[in-house]
């Protein structure tokens, strides 16, 4: 089963942008491990609806390029950015087209990895990429309503050490690993319309009945256990590489 991103592009920015996380978290690890520059010619790899491209637009020259013809249009209005449509393994680009490109929580949708990194050492000479380590991470109550998450993940993400050796194979080098933690506070009323609209591009992928049986547990669960504020807390790995 695909995930449905046509249907998904709508409400994305809705179930998941946070300004200020966006900036203080996901900006700010994508500039310091990507030792990214003011002025510099970046590619935003599924840029999605274009939520890091617009920030990144603010000082350099950004490309946004996705698959989803849905999620780009869903993109307009947004800061003046350049937007593409195009497949990760055979990037639309010349060689050495970009100083730098940014993956933000991509890698476990691409099909080959190998491939994927091979053209983005084709089209630039830096490259940052924001990913979780499935193996280690807790889901908390997540993982309790939806028992096949954490499975379905582990499959799906690519391991650290892997992207790691493999972006070394495409040429890349001074490989620079961080693990960052987030820590984001939320209406409990929040976190489950987020569920309901499927924020986590994983929860198209478990069968409906468990989806069904694991929200109405969450309706029950959460404000049992977090009163009106519900806590997500998180660990995610930035990987920088230059050639």
């Amino acid at each position: 089963m695909a995930v449905d991103y046509s249907r998904l592009a709508a409400d994305y920015d809705a179930a998941r942008a946070d300004e200020t996380v966006d900036r203080d978290f996901w900006l700010l690890g994508l500039r310091e491990m990507g030792d990214l520059r003011v002025g510099e010619r970046i590619l935003d790899l599924g840029a999605g609806t274009g939520r890091f491209a617009r920030l990144l637009a603010e000082s350099a020259r950004v490309v946004a390029l996705d698959t989803s013809r849905e999620m780009l249009l869903a993109s307009k209005g947004k800061m003046e950015f350049a937007r593409a449509r195009g497949d990760a393994h055979r990037l639309p680009f010349r060689d050495g087209t970009f100083d730098a490109t940014v993956v933000v929580m991509v890698l476990h949708h691409v099909a080959h990895l190998k491939a994927v990194l091979r053209e983005i050492a084709r089209v630039s000479r830096k490259v940052v990429i924001a990913t979780t380590d499935m193996r280690t991470r807790d889901l908390g109550i997540m993982g309790e309503a939806f028992p096949s998450l954490v499975a379905i993940d582990r499959a799906r993400f690519p391991r650290i050490d892997e992207i790691a050796r493999d972006l070394e194979g495409a040429g890349f080098h001074r490989v620079r690993v961080e693990d960052r933690a987030l820590r984001r506070s939320l209406p409990v009323a929040a976190q489950i319309e987020r569920v309901r609209k499927k924020y986590i591009s994983t929860l198209d992928l478990i069968p409906e009945e468990e989806f069904r049986r694991g929200l109405a547990f969450l309706e029950r669960e959460l404000p049992r256990r977090y009163g009106e504020t519900f806590v997500v807390s998180g660990r995610f790995t930035f990987l920088g590489a230059s050639k």
